[in-house]
């Protein structure tokens, strides 16, 4: 697998970008400190701004903080829907929501219910940071932390906010690389042509789950038959392979990347675009070439 950046851009006035998707041509944004989504065009050009929260602040307040820190497109009575989960960090960030892409309604839903049983299988310390859709399974991503260094799947039902008692759901732990110790997923993206679920991984956490620092380095990482293991494995994943990102552009240097999307698919490569925030509250896009 190899990385070939083709754009980079600051984008000063959008804070702390941490979730990305594509759809129809368009990338939406949205940043944990954010009380926007960003649309866009897919040479980042900005088409539209929809609130999602009210704040009189342009960063949200960390008292006042949901924490949406990452997004996945699917659909509702063939309507498309952006999904945006809370982290589970706190009892504010319990609350998820879904963005109706046609007509722009905002639904919120609040997701302790699940959560709370997703915290009693196995998991203390919730930080959902990584959301995709794989056919008709959700597959959330939990970040580890220095606390907590395991990274966690929870594969479970497309509709669990609605049936949060009841839902089944799966709890899988992530086993990076050999010699790879530190690494925690902060992105999650599936790719259904090749059957690969990416993986934005950062290299170096703080202590604790939600006051975190920017990674030394991001990596990319991916699962391979990602689909055809839901419920084969036991509990366990291996992450296939990880590249470096500062090795393969130094523009990567110094950034956590924090979510990632597709573009487009061939058969032997795809178009990516990735976000990053810095500690400057800023918002940093990429857009790569990802060669199989």
């Amino acid at each position: 697998m190899r990385v070939e950046l083709t754009a980079f851009k600051e984008l000063p006035e959008f804070p702390s970008g941490s979730g990305i998707e594509f759809y129809d041509d368009k990338i939406y944004l949205v940043g944990d400190d954010a009380h926007d989504v960003l649309v866009m065009n897919r040479k980042w050009k900005p088409q539209d701004l929809i609130t999602l929260f009210d704040s009189p602040e342009e960063r949200i307040l960390e008292s006042q903080k949901a924490n949406p820190k990452t997004s996945t497109l699917f659909f509702i009575s063939k309507k498309p829907h952006l999904l945006i989960p809370g982290s589970g960090s706190n009892e504010l960030s319990n609350n998820g929501i879904l963005f109706n892409l046609l007509n722009k309604e905002i639904h919120m839903f609040d997701g302790s219910v699940f959560y709370e049983r997703v915290k009693n299988a196995g998991i203390e310390e919730l930080n959902i940071e990584g959301v995709t859709l794989v056919h008709d399974y959700l597959i959330l991503s939990n970040r580890g932390s220095g606390n907590n260094p395991v990274n966690h799947l929870i594969i479970t039902s497309v509709d669990f906010y609605k049936k949060q008692q009841d839902v089944a759901f799966q709890l899988v732990k992530l086993e990076p690389e050999q010699n790879a110790a530190n690494v925690f997923v902060s992105g999650i993206t599936y790719s259904d042509k090749h059957e690969i679920l990416l993986l934005a991984i950062s290299a170096k956490d703080s202590s604790g789950s939600t006051n975190e620092e920017i990674g030394e380095s991001s990596s990319l990482g991916l699962i391979e038959n990602f689909y055809r293991k839901i419920g084969r494995e036991k509990g366990r994943m291996k992450i296939n392979e990880m590249i470096d990102l500062t090795g393969e552009d130094e523009k990567f240097k110094g950034h956590k990347i924090e979510s990632l999307c597709i573009q487009s698919e061939k058969d032997h490569s795809m178009k990516i675009h990735l976000t990053a925030g810095g500690k400057d509250g800023a918002t940093y896009l990429f857009k790569a070439q990802l060669k199989l």
